[in-house]
């Protein structure tokens, strides 16, 4: 059962769409997942200098391409997904300028140890490109993926609403917008959670976007389950230089409040030598290796 469980473990944090290269064409999934495989590729670069700060990023894996052989392998059907707007890519940077997606994709796979089989639904997913003259604009996705998997002993079911998903360079400067939320049910149960991020990445050096930089963000995340009514916390984050794969200086503020209810809040500076944390009247520092 090692594959099967891998599946459902994947689906946790799995995401998938399928379309088309001419509008109001049906197409083979393996090669619409391309634009949002891009979106989610960019926001993926972004979540490393957040993951630092403690914060997290909606990053899901691919199809095709997850590490977890039974979702790479399993036989796809989407006769029934269209992809319709204009799907031009002048600068060739594999995202269209407004292409939206809707549909239904079908999944099974089987081995020796098991069986699993699901489905992906689109709706209105719509990817575009802020500016097709420059391969390095960014990208905008917004709609809905839902989808489901099944096994013989266990269900998931989640939908995802892409409120906006936006990454826009402005000039020397990447300005990023994610909102959405999440809804999944496993074996009966129900869990929700929603994200709003939001802010910008300036990179130290132009011709290297991705490499060294700082970002400012804010942001929240709230969600609740079985044996949650809900939590939420909030943080904000001041001028965070991203400098050698660690952050050398600014400062952050994060406020939780748990499921029972109670609130905690901290202060973080960076500098190139140490971390300090704040909380209340008392303060920390370690090294900052």
């Amino acid at each position: 059962m090692k594959s099967v469980a891998k599946v459902l473990l994947a689906a946790l944090f799995f995401l998938a769409a399928c379309g088309g290269q001419q509008a109001n064409e049906q197409t083979d999934p393996q090669k619409a997942v391309e634009p949002l495989a891009i979106a989610n590729e960019q926001l993926y670069k972004l979540s490393q200098p957040l993951a630092l700060a403690g914060v997290p990023a909606p990053v899901l894996v691919m199809p095709f391409d997850s590490g977890v052989v039974a979702l790479d392998t399993a036989e796809w059907d989407c006769s029934k997904v269209v992809v319709s707007g204009d799907l031009t890519d002048g600068d060739r940077d594999g995202i269209p300028v407004n292409a939206t997606y809707n549909g239904r994709c079908t999944w099974s796979y089987s081995d020796s140890s098991g069986s699993a089989e699901g489905h992906w639904e689109f709706t209105n997913l719509k990817i575009q490109d802020p500016d097709d003259a420059d391969p390095g604009a960014g990208v905008k996705a917004s709609g809905q993926v839902s989808w489901g998997v099944q096994t013989g002993t266990t269900s998931v079911t989640l939908v995802w609403n892409l409120d906006r998903h936006d990454l826009v360079k402005q000039g020397a400067t990447y300005n990023f917008d994610y909102e959405g939320s999440w809804t999944a049910t496993v074996a009966g149960n129900t869990y929700n959670f929603k994200y709003d991020l939001s802010g910008d990445w300036t990179p130290d050096n132009a011709s290297d976007p991705w490499g060294d930089g700082v970002i400012n963000a804010k942001g929240s995340f709230s969600g609740s389950g079985p044996s949650c009514a809900s939590w939420s916390a909030t943080f904000t984050l001041s001028a965070l230089h991203f400098q050698g794969s660690k952050i050398v200086s600014g400062s952050g503020s994060y406020t939780v409040t748990g499921c029972d209810g109670k609130t905690a809040s901290a202060t973080v500076t960076w500098s190139a030598s140490r971390v300090c944390v704040t909380v209340g009247n008392n303060s920390a520092c370690v090294p900052n290796d």
